[in-house]
């Protein structure tokens, strides 16, 4: 990536970094206490200090600053991370750009002014979970919501405004979710303000309206992780962690109830403890979008909306899933079941209803002061992309949009020009090509997860023992890593290099470890459908497995993974997703052929939506056994009201493309 630092811009930040001493200090204390343990290990010291003096400058400098509750400031304007992205100078670049565009403005203008500055650079993209920073989705001008909303998030806090990233993660209504912006606008001189939405790069003329407002009436869960595990906001708090507060921001977007879940045991006694998930029907599977542990009274409860859910209970090995309508306040469950149990059911879900209109998205605005001003940014926007992207015939020097230099470079110094086409072409998504640095293709560093994509190779070579075999290299990781989950909620993965120095790191990252370790060993290595670590030689005692079963699933080629059906391995008693190639999700490979599944028991979910939102759903458990074969023949229920596969996969926001005040 470009080197977006000028030496002029460093220099204020130092000359900030002098004097705010005693804030900075305090601040940098502050994001040491909370961070994920890795970014106090990936980024260095230096890096968190000049982020707090930015953000010092801009309360200096921002007329609104001032307004700012400590509380808004320190937890919505100091800290950097937003999502799972890469961290980067963003705050510096974005401040030098934006504050005088806005600086006599109030702070509602400044806000909405932000927002249309952020349409200039970023038009919606869909592509892969990995988030961009801000500055690669600048530099590329496309991003998907998530994307879109780190990038205004960031844009925000750099100038002194509050924000925070929302997140519907499952609609209840359709195969889909979406992320949105909250920023923090003062109601008056005396401090007194209150959070207010819109649609990251999607700016209309006043806050609180976006093409998502009908959605997100019908949503189940609205929240979003406030750095800081010490947040004492409005808001209903979700769950607290290490290093976060997870708050409930429903009830802005959406009616509410709270559903009380008492667990008990077979006799009546209350379990302390246990695990219970709030679990919607989204992507053929029932994904918890929200989880909580039962108190001394076995009790637990959850502010949702008025829609099905699933609520799945945990304890040990025992589980028991329970329906509960949409106007069912409280239920009693009973953990009866285990893994092993024979057990099928079917389920009709309902979808939440809205009072509000359906907007019409087909129609863009074109007529009104905001929509002129849109085609006016649009504009902006193309015409950078035509002066700074490669246009030729190379289709690889395309796709890396503003990063094509750098392939183009790589390609030209590379000794076998066609065997560095091959690994750009087979180790790299398309999303790697546009940020990829040459330091990592240099290093021949390829994708294992969604982790940002740094050297390796070379460094982890030197770093590790030298000898070693496939059996003894997970046992030496076992020896030498130790896994703590408490210090990375978010699952931020640590940098491979930093895993090998510091010894210590998530489980997450220690799967992604172990396939880097191996691959720089010269070993090959891979995630597998768990997201497992899986050296090849490896004995499945060395993996800590029984060994592999083969799965045959039997169905109609049309069937989809993730739109008819999903697969989940049952661990202590919670369903966790198998993730597949995002590029062949048919049944006619790999799962017509068969998979091959560590041991184990799986929930097998097969799901039909309608038109409208609502889902004939069934599920059932299957066993894999170590050396065997087993087959499943699925057929999802069907119905005259069957939404076509093309609805069942557009996302919502991707009917909005390329019209972002389609309600204007």
């Amino acid at each position: 990536m470009r080197n977006y630092l000028s030496l002029a811009v460093l220099c204020v930040s130092l000359f900030f970094l002098g004097s705010c001493q005693s804030e900075k200090t305090d601040y940098v204390a502050f994001l040491y206490k909370y961070m994920p343990t890795s970014d106090s290990v990936d980024y260095s010291r230096e890096y968190w200090e000049r982020q707090v003096a930015m953000s010092e400058r801009a309360r200096s400098e921002m007329p609104w600053a001032k307004l700012v509750p400590e509380t808004e400031w320190k937890h919505f304007v100091v800290p950097v991370r937003v999502n799972n992205e890469a961290l980067d100078d963003a705050r510096t670049v974005i401040y030098e750009e934006l504050a005088p565009r806005i600086k006599n403005m109030t702070m509602e203008e400044a806000a909405l002014e932000v927002n249309h500055w952020c349409h200039e650079k970023v038009s919606y993209q869909p592509s892969d979970g990995r988030t961009s920073p801000p500055l690669t989705t600048m530099a590329n001008a496309i991003g998907r919501c998530g994307e879109e909303s780190t990038f205004t998030v960031a844009a925000m806090r750099a100038v002194g405004i509050p924000a925070r990233q929302v997140y519907c993660p499952r609609w209840s209504h359709t195969d889909s979710n979406h992320a949105w912006v909250e920023v923090w606008v003062a109601d008056d001189d005396q401090g007194n303000g209150r959070w207010r939405f819109m649609g990251a790069c999607e700016p209309e003329a006043v806050l609180d309206k976006g093409w998502f407002n009908w959605a997100s009436s019908r949503a189940m869960l609205v929240h979003t992780r406030v750095f800081g595990a010490d947040y004492d906001g409005r808001e209903e708090v979700l769950g607290r962690d290490k290093c976060y507060t997870e708050i409930n921001c429903l009830s802005t977007y959406a009616p509410t109830k709270n559903l009380k879940v008492q667990v008990v045991d077979a006799e009546g006694t209350p379990i302390v403890d246990a695990t219970v998930d709030f679990r919607v029907y989204n992507y053929a599977e029932f994904y918890p979008i929200a989880t909580q542990k039962t108190d001394a009274e076995g009790k637990a409860s959850f502010t949702t909306g008025f829609g099905d859910l699933v609520v799945w209970v945990s304890t040990g090995d025992m589980f028991n899933a329970v329906y509960v309508p949409a106007k069912q306040e409280e239920v009693t469950i009973t953990p009866s079941l285990t893994a092993k149990s024979d057990y099928a059911q079917e389920l009709d879900l309902y979808a939440p209803v809205s009072s509000l209109p359906e907007p019409d998205r087909s129609i863009v605005d074109t007529v009104s002061v905001n929509g002129r001003r849109l085609m006016k940014e649009d504009s902006i926007r193309v015409a950078y992309q035509q002066a700074t992207f490669y246009w030729g015939e190379d289709e690889l020097l395309r796709k890396a949009r503003s990063n094509w230099q750098v392939i183009e470079t790589f390609l030209a110094e590379a000794e076998n020009e066609e065997g560095a086409r091959e690994y750009l072409i087979k180790g790299l998504s398309e999303k790697d090509l546009r940020d990829v640095t040459m330091e990592a293709l240099q290093d021949s560093a390829t994708r294992i997860a969604t982790e940002p994509l740094r050297p390796y190779m070379e460094e982890l070579a030197e770093l590790l023992p030298s000898g070693l075999t496939p059996d003894t290299w997970l046992q030496w990781v076992d020896e030498n890593i130790t896994v703590d989950d408490e210090r990375n909620p978010i699952k931020v993965y640590m940098s491979a290099v930093s895993v090998a120095k510091h010894k210590v790191t998530d489980s997450r990252s220690l799967e992604v470890f172990k396939v880097a370790g191996a691959r720089a060993l010269g070993m090959k290595a891979w995630l597998d459908a768990t997201g497992a670590a899986y050296v090849e030689g490896c004995t499945p005692k060395a993996q800590n497995t029984s060994g592999n079963g083969v799965l045959v699933v039997k169905a109609p080629e049309t069937i989809q993974y993730f739109t008819d059906f999903s697969l989940s391995l049952l661990v202590d008693g919670r369903p966790q997703s198998l993730n597949f190639d995002d590029e062949d999700q048919t049944l006619g490979n790999p799962f017509q052929n068969g998979l091959d599944l560590p041991e184990g028991s799986y929930l097998l979910v097969t799901g039909t939506r309608l038109v409208g939102g609502d889902v004939l759903a069934s599920y059932q458990i299957v066993q894999v056994k170590a050396g065997e074969k087993v087959e499943v023949t699925i057929t999802p229920r069907q119905s005259e009201k069957k939404a076509t596969h093309d609805l069942l996969n557009l996302q919502d926001s991707d009917k909005d493309a390329s019209a972002t005040s389609v309600q204007g």
